[in-house]
């Protein structure tokens, strides 16, 4: 099976909302208002997004903000859920961290995380079929 890679979504995770979003408008970004979750497209068809420390811990329990820098995460939207189960299998297998196995989220993806070298998360995406 081939993976491609259909999008990319850049996730910063706001210890104050109202906060982040102000500075990515003095960035010139058409930042809209929100509570939890707030997306905003960027150029070349990728998306920026932020989300509260309450909506991450949501999903991830047992998860802590980090205590300094490091608060951002890339996810990449996939071309199927399969492709997500195999390439969260692939990048398990050559030893990287799976902090969250591939699962049906409620909003209606496949949803998966992995982890790079570093620690930073990449979550990988895919519409759940109708």
């Amino acid at each position: 099976m081939d993976i491609n890679v259909t999008s990319a979504v850049f996730q910063v995770f706001a210890a104050d909302l109202a906060r982040s979003l102000e500075f990515y408008r003095l960035l010139g970004l058409d930042v809209p208002a929100g509570d939890e979750h707030v997306a905003v497209g960027l150029p070349g068809g990728n998306t920026l997004s932020f989300d509260t420390d309450k909506t991450i811990a949501g999903m991830h329990p047992g998860w802590a903000p980090p205590g300094g820098a490091g608060r951002v995460a890339l996810a990449l939207g996939l071309s199927s859920p399969e492709a997500v189960d195999e390439l969260f299998a692939r990048v398990t297998a050559a030893g990287h961290d799976g902090s969250l196995a591939p699962y049906d989220a409620p909003w209606g993806q496949r949803y998966a995380t992995v982890a790079d070298p570093d620690g930073n998360w990449v979550d990988l995406f895919a519409p759940l079929p109708s």
